[in-house]
């Protein structure tokens, strides 16, 4: 395979990864397992070191898609595994704490605290969504 092609695979593969990934983001699959993008950056990457290798004349467009392919797979490493974190709160609770007092509305609209039922009986809280 000549450098050629290989830089345009590890493009079409690096510019399609995220595209795909964006198109199937509803399955529960591919939104549970967002490293797969990750890995397709990497063996894009691979792909466009290997075009550099194989480059005998004209190198500049193999440098320039290992270029792109390694920031994609640092930035879309960095996002997957940093910047997507959801962040750890101060408040949570442990067993036997009290709850913090909150203001809710209820299913029929009227506002509901937690200070309302405290001693009275035990409270269940549940969020749920309605998709009517």
């Amino acid at each position: 395979m000549t450098s050629t092609w290989l830089v345009i695979l590890s493009l079409a593969i690096a510019l399609g990864a995220p595209v795909t990934y964006a198109l199937l983001l509803r399955m529960p699959l591919v939104r549970n397992h967002p490293e797969g993008y990750v890995v397709a950056f990497a063996v894009a990457a691979v792909l466009a070191g290997l075009a550099v290798a194989r480059a005998r004349t004209r190198r500049w467009p193999s440098w320039a898609a290992l270029a792109l392919t390694s920031l994609l797979l640092i930035g879309g490493a960095w996002f997957n595994w940093v910047g997507a974190q959801v962040p750890r709160t101060p408040t949570a609770l442990r067993v036997g704490e009290r709850a913090p007092d909150f203001t809710l509305a209820d299913a029929a609209g009227r506002s509901a605290s937690l200070a309302d039922y405290r001693g009275q009986k035990p409270v269940v809280l549940i969020f749920y969504r309605g998709y009517w």
